[in-house]
Parts: structure tokens; C-alpha cells; sequence
């Protein structure tokens, strides 16, 4: 690790024990404004940060094709912190409203070029103890995805191009209490990526419905959800440069798909919670161009399973591990090459987390009770 990125890492560091100390002050009241703030340092390792199939890590392995690559090693070790603040106001009745404020990082140990950082954004508004809606933001500036093949590039050294692009996701979701163990969530998002010179063509808008419903209380000590939503992504597939009636040389990286998930939690002892989710995704590429030989008539299956576990050491204070492992097998076309394996990967990671959250100030104190968290953090 760079000296630079030491001094970020200490900063990060330094700022969750600042907010231990902060979160240490005793909350009180149930109604009028308050600032709550919660802090965390998150630490993964991945063992295939960049989704490669195993074809291509053979290759990054071998050192066979040097320029298709930009990364010291296909597994890495990463530190997330995160920093969120949220200005609250409770109304009786149920009513209200919330502002929350976001910042988080990803550093790499071995693979810097892979670091990025994001900042979001939410407004959550309560009509009544059972309905809410919430309007979210969220920008990434610079996502670093692979070395691609840019077809308008010199051959020489090489058409592989660092690929990268920005991404702003903007949702509105709406929910519903029906029963006081039970609700419903729809959602609608917009999600815009805007990538760097040399591949315009994979510039894309997706649009995203999901409807979710919620069952708390489950024997006392549980909670489920189940999940179920559509994506369609509509992609350039065209950089401007064209001759007339000349086949199309650039990809289209559009589809639709089918989104599926269930969740579930359940305190184990005073203070210990376990999580366990699954996630089913698919996506039908809709590129119409045999010349598109990784695309045209490409179907994706993606399985995720993860699993939690959270104990609460102090009141405000939470150790957090994770284990999750994703499948993405992916069906080409028949105009892809025989052996191709693009697209298929697999991929494990494995977390440690620390968090504090807890009331930075507030205007009334009636009586004391435990902070609410922040939702949707």
C-alpha cells in the first residue's frame, strides 16, 4: 500500500472513531428534529475483482496476452470506509421526513486502478406511521470496468483501451404498510452510464421496476422478504463513425431481464442477527447484428448467494461478517467462437466490517430510546 493511500486509510480510520465517540451520547425523544450520523470501515477479500472467466484468468496467469490486462492479480484485499449523515424530522402522527447524505470509497491493495468513489443522496418522506416514499440519487464518477478491444485503434502496441465509465442511478419508490408484520415496496429507477472515448457505443440507460414484500416478526425473532423486478437497458451500439451500408463493427451490450431475490434474518441471542440472501438475475442481449458474434443471441444466468452474520458489541456499535459467492453463466450465440468463454465467471467474497451509528444532536429531549437507523445504508 502507497504512503498516500496509508493517509487515507488513517483518515477513514479516524473518522469512524470520531464517530464512536459521538454516537457514545445517549439519545432521547421521540418527535422533532434530530442529526444522526453513522460511520463504517469495511475490509473484503475478492478472489475475481474483475468477473474474468477462468479462460481468461488462464491467460492473465500465463502472461500469454500481457495487453488485454491492467491489474497485478486477479484476487485482491479492500478497504470500503463509508460516512453517512441524516437530518431527521418526526411529526406525530407518523409523519415526517428524512435527508440522508452518503460518501464511500473502495481501495485496492495490489490494484489501484480498480479504486473508485461514490456519493448518494435520498429523501424519505412519511405521510402516516404506514406510508412513505423515498426519491434516491446516486453518482459514480469513474468505474473502472477491463481492457477492451477498441476497433478504431491502432493495432499498434495494442487495440486494448482502458474502459471506465461514469454512472447515476436516480429511483422513486413507494412504501405501504398492510398489516403491522406486513408491506409492500414498488420501485422505479434510471440508471445512466456514460463511458470514456474509444467506447461510446457501450453508452446505455436502464430502466429498472421492482416490487418487494416484507414479513416481520416471524416467530417473534425473524423477517423475510421476497423481491421480484424487470430490467431493460437500451445501449448506443453505434460511436458515429459508420460508412454506409458497411457491416455494424461496434457491440450492443443492451438487454432485458428478470430480477428475483428472497431474504431473510433472524436474531440468534441478544444482540447477534443472521442474514442469509439469494439473488436470481437474467439477461437477454437484443443486439440484432450477427458481426456481433458475443452479443447476437447471448443469454446470461446469474445466481448470488450471501450470507451475514451482525453482533451488536456495544450499544452503538457493530461487528459486521459477510460471505458471498456469484455464478454469472453465460449461453452465446451460435456465431460465437466454439470455445469462447466470455462472460461466464465466478466470483467469492469474504467481509469484516465495523459500524457506528447513533444521534449527533437533537432538538427536543422528552425521554430516552434507542436511535432509529438510517435507512437504506
Amino acid at each position: 500500500m502507497t504512503r498516500a493511500r496509508g493517509r487515507s486509510a488513517l483518515r477513514a480510520l479516524a473518522i469512524a472513531v470520531l464517530a464512536s465517540g459521538l454516537c457514545s451520547v445517549r439519545s432521547e425523544g421521540a418527535e422533532g428534529k434530530r442529526v444522526l450520523i453513522r460511520a463504517g470501515l469495511d475490509s473484503y477479500y475478492d478472489d475475481n475483482i474483475l468477473e474474468y472467466s477462468d479462460d481468461q484468468i488462464a491467460a492473465f496467469q500465463q502472461g500469454s496476452s500481457p495487453d488485454r490486462y491492467s491489474i497485478l492479480s486477479v484476487d485482491n484485499l479492500e478497504l470500503d470506509p463509508a460516512l453517512s449523515v441524516a437530518l431527521e424530522n418526526r411529526i406525530p402522527g407518523g409523519r415526517g421526513w428524512r435527508m440522508t447524505l452518503r460518501g464511500k470509497g473502495t481501495f485496492h491493495d495490489k490494484n489501484q486502478t480498480a479504486d473508485f468513489r461514490a456519493a448518494s443522496a435520498e429523501w424519505r418522506q412519511s405521510l402516516s406511521r404506514g406510508t412513505s416514499f423515498a426519491i434516491r440519487g446516486y453518482y459514480l464518477p469513474r468505474f473502472y470496468l477491463r481492457q477492451l478491444r477498441d476497433e478504431d485503434a491502432p493495432l499498434v502496441p495494442t487495440q486494448y483501451r482502458r474502459a471506465e465509465f461514469a454512472l447515476f442511478i436516480g429511483s422513486l419508490s413507494w412504501r405501504q404498510r398492510i398489516t403491522p408484520a406486513t408491506s409492500a415496496d414498488l420501485a422505479y429507477q434510471f440508471e445512466n452510464r456514460d463511458y470514456n472515448a474509444g467506447f461510446v457505443e457501450r453508452n446505455s440507460g436502464t430502466h429498472q421496476g421492482e416490487a418487494r414484500f416484507a414479513w416481520s416478526r416471524l416467530h417473534g425473532t425473524g423477517s423475510l422478504q421476497i423481491r421480484g423486478g424487470y430490467r431493460l437497458a437500451n445501449a448506443k451500439a453505434a460511436d458515429g463513425d459508420e460508412l454506409p451500408g458497411a457491416p455494424p463493427d461496434d457491440p450492443d451490450v443492451g438487454y432485458h431481464g428478470l430480477l428475483a431475490g428472497l431474504d431473510g434474518r433472524v436474531d440468534l441471542a441478544r444482540g447477534i442477527t443472521a442474514s442469509l440472501g439469494y439473488e436470481l438475475g437474467t439477461r437477454d442481449y437484443t443486439s440484432k447484428e450477427p458481426t456481433d458474434r458475443y452479443h447476437y443471441g447471448r443469454r446470461d444466468v446469474s445466481h448470488a448467494v450471501e450470507a451475514g452474520l451482525r453482533w451488536n458489541v456495544w450499544r452503538h456499535c457493530s461487528l459486521i461478517g459477510s460471505y458471498a459467492h456469484q455464478r454469472n453463466s453465460a449461453r452465446l450465440g451460435a456465431v460465437a467462437p466454439s470455445s469462447s468463454e466470455v462472460g461466464s465467471y465466478s466470483k467469492n467474497r469474504v467481509g469484516l466490517g465495523i459500524e457506528w451509528s447513533g444521534v449527533l444532536w437533537q432538538e427536543t429531549r422528552e425521554r430516552e430510546s434507542v436511535p432509529d437507523t438510517i435507512e437504506g445504508q
